[in-house]
Formats: C-alpha cells, structure tokens, sequence
C-alpha cells in the first residue's frame, strides 16, 4: 500500500493532462518509494495504458538501450528500423515521426544511464527540446548529488529543460505517527527510519520495535544491519574516509577541527569530505542564527539512518556479529536516550511552522534553529546550549524540549530563563517554551503566564 502520496500523485496526474509539459524529473533518496509512486501511477490507466515505464538496470549504454527498444517495440510491430538505432536521440525522434503520439516515457534510475556515459544528459536535452513531438518524459534517480546538478546547475545540460520537478521526501514524524499511534514507537522508529517509507514499512510488519530492531539491526544477516554503508558505496569513493568522518560525527564531534583530528585528516581537506556528506543530505550545520559573530559551524548527521547506524552499529560491529541480538540490550544504554532526546528535539523544532499555523506558538517563525553560548551560572561560566529557537523581527521563542519518564516542573522553566539572558534578543518579545514526553508538573500547569508555551508530547 502507498501512504501519503496523495498530493505526489495529483502533481503527476496534472503533470499528464497538461498541454504544455513537456518534462519532469522526479528524484529523491533511496527506498523513497519513487518507483512504487510512479507504478502506482502508471497502473492507474488500467489497460488502454499510455504510459511506457522503462528501470535502467545497468551502466552500459548499448544495453540500456537494446532493451529499451525491445520495450517499444510492439509502438511500431511492422518497423524494421529499431535494430539499427545506436542512440536513445534516434529512437524519439523515430518515434515522433512515425506519429506515435500522446505517450508518456518513463525512465527509471536515469542516473545508470549516465555514469559511464557522460554525453547522455546533452542527448536528453536535445530529446526534450526537439525530439518528443506530442509525447513526454519523466526521469527518475536515486543519486541525489547527480539529480540536484542537472535540476540546479546553471552548466548542466538538462537545467531549465524539465517543466515540474518533484522531490519525494521520507513521511514526516506526523505521518509516521499515524502508522505507529503509540508514541514512544513512533519516536524509536523515526529514529532509525527518518521517515524513509521501505524502512518504516519493515517495522510496521513487527509486532514490536524490540522485535523489529533485534531483526533488523542486530542480525548480521538483517535487512538493516549494512544497509547505511550499502548506500555510502552506491554514492562515494574513497568510502573509508566518509566512514571515519561519520563515525566521529556519531561520537560526537561537531566542529570541522575536531572531526579531522579524529579522523586524522587535514583540517582544510575535511570541508570538501564534509560538502560532499551534505550535498547527499547525510549531514548538515546546525545553525545559531542568535548570534552575530558567527560561531564554527557545528555538523550533525542529519539523515537518522546513517546518525543510528554510526552511533550505536557501525562502532560494535564486532560485537553484533559475535552475539546477535543480546548485544542489543547493552548498546542501546543510557547513550541511546540522548539519542532520542536529540529526535526529539528535531521533531519540535520541524514543527515550529506548524505550531505557528496553529496559534501554539503566538507567532509565524521566519528563522528556526538551536542556540549555543557561554552563560554564567553559580558564579562560574559555562558553555551551554537550547534546543529550539524561533523567532521573526518582533518575536522570539526559546526552548527545551526533555524525552524523559518524568514530567517537566517549573525548575526546567527557571533554567530556561537563566539561559534565556544571555541570548542576544535584539529586543524582541521574549516566549519560553517546553516541550516534555511525559507532560508537566501541576505547579507549571497551573502558572498562568502568557509568554510560557507548554507542549506535550508534541
């Protein structure tokens, strides 16, 4: 069953019933769903199907093609043309010539099609530009880096050519929430997952996240045990450097400096390591956009596949392959609930638009992020950090958000002020806001102050 794609399949309806739309390209991350979206799609038109859906399925040209023709064929039985074709350029415009018209051309993994044959996406734009006649293509790829350069950059050879693009998104904690009403579930699971469908939909056939996990993860034959790494070697060379970045990333490191000295690399070649990690949307900076001079830029593994598997797998890998499953219980230790405090923290901060929508927080954000700085406490200075701000040119959010078994209570909120006075305000309108997984102590229930914003659990 396909989840929440409703809106995905109205854009691609649209894109087919247009007169004008000539292209699209539709990418996104691996186990996305894009294929089983776009199947979804072409089975919609039950059997007078005008919708021709070819999977590249290797790196050589000549095969790809060879296939694709074969697909075609029965477009045109009587044609003895096909077989002499040596160029996806001469089979559209064959095609556009002999009349066959009003098709939709769908190629999947384009980005196959391209790795070893680097004139294909100057082939593709004069496809789309001359060759479609009254037809049209969608082009679908996994390889984020290769997709963003065609879409976005201004010397790719297909930039400008497609009339939609669309990317498919992992579900949202929200969505994810809905498959697992339990909350704590759906935490764990996002926090595996980050949404990504194929992953949650492999836990949504366990009757239990332990279940799921001991079979997944902490099963050196499970589906999830090398399934991070198995992604790194599709998108990068040299994956060992990539590994050791993202190791010390898990452990915690969060400056350039301190990643490379961990890594043993220089500190002026760790950035281009660390572009390439976001360019594939695995890691990215953490902004403190409260601060006027720029701190170094923190990095956090911002995909939760890879941020689990390089904190808690990848370090004992030894250790899962030896006892299985029991190794679950002692890796998954008091590490494992800062973890999920950090989800957590990411889940609030994602919904500040929404909670803007909603009248929860008093105002629509125009920046979110965290906040990190010196503040004095008891005499001493310390560095300290909050998990949410929000804030537009009047108004301004500060937050907290605890994953803990027990409720939050007025001496979190008075923490949160003491912190609060040392934030650069730029004399905005000050609101405090805590967000707690078990709710709220009745004394801070009871506080009848309208610059308190009190969530639970989200």
């Amino acid at each position: 069953m396909l989840y929440f794609r409703d809106e995905e399949k109205r854009l691609l309806r649209q894109f087919y019933e247009s007169e004008s739309d000539r292209a699209m390209a539709v990418y996104g991350r691996r186990r996305t769903g894009k294929t089983h979206l776009m199947m979804e799609f072409y089975h919609s038109f039950g059997e007078d199907n005008p919708c021709v859906y070819y999977q590249c399925a290797s790196f050589d040209y000549r095969d790809c093609l060879k296939d694709f023709i074969e697909l075609i064929k029965p477009l045109a039985p009587e044609s003895l043309l096909f077989d002499r074709m040596l160029t996806f350029r001469e089979v559209f415009q064959f095609l556009s010539q002999i009349g066959i018209n009003g098709k939709t051309f769908i190629l999947d993994e384009f980005p196959f099609l391209v790795k070893r044959n680097e004139n294909v996406p100057a082939e593709f734009q004069w496809i789309i530009d001359h060759g479609l006649g009254s037809n049209k293509l969608i082009l679908l790829g996994s390889s984020l880096s290769f997709m963003k350069h065609q879409i976005g950059d201004r010397e790719a050879p297909l930039y400008g050519r497609f009339s939609r693009v669309m990317e498919i998104m992992p579900f949202s904690f929200r969505e994810v929430y809905q498959l697992f009403p339990c909350f704590d579930d759906a935490v764990a699971v996002y926090a595996r997952t980050g949404g990504v469908a194929q992953y949650v939909m492999l836990y949504h056939g366990f009757s239990s996240v332990e279940d799921a996990d001991r079979e997944l993860f902490f099963n050196p034959y499970g589906q999830m045990f090398q399934e991070a790494e198995n992604l790194l070697m599709q998108e990068l060379r040299e994956t060992a450097t990539y590994v050791g970045i993202l190791r010390a990333i898990g452990s915690g490191e969060k400056e350039a400096g301190q990643i490379a000295g961990r890594c043993g690399l220089d500190p002026r070649a760790v950035f281009g390591y660390l572009n390439r990690l976001m360019d594939l949307n695995i890691v990215s900076t953490v902004a403190n956009p409260l601060v006027e001079k720029k701190k170094a830029a923190r990095y956090v593994i911002s995909d939760f596949l890879y941020r689990f598997h390089y904190t808690f797998i990848e370090p004992r890998i030894s250790m899962i392959t030896t006892i299985r499953e029991k190794a679950a219980a002692y890796i998954l230790n008091h590490q494992y609930t800062e973890y999920l405090g950090y989800v957590y923290e990411a889940i609030i901060r994602s919904q500040c638009y929404e909670y803007g929508l909603t009248g929860t927080l008093p105002f629509m954000p125009l920046t979110t992020g965290k906040w990190w700085g010196n503040i004095q406490d008891k005499g001493q200075w310390i560095e300290s950090e909050m998990d949410v701000v929000a804030f537009n040119d009047e108004k301004l959010v500060l937050g907290e958000c605890k994953y803990r078994t027990k409720a939050v209570g007025i001496n979190e909120l008075q923490r949160l002020r003491l912190k609060g006075q040392f934030v650069q305000t730029k004399d905005r309108e000050v609101f405090y806001l805590l967000a707690s997984k078990n709710g709220f102590t009745d004394d801070l229930k009871a506080l009848e102050d309208p610059h308190v914003i009190l969530i639970s659990p989200i």
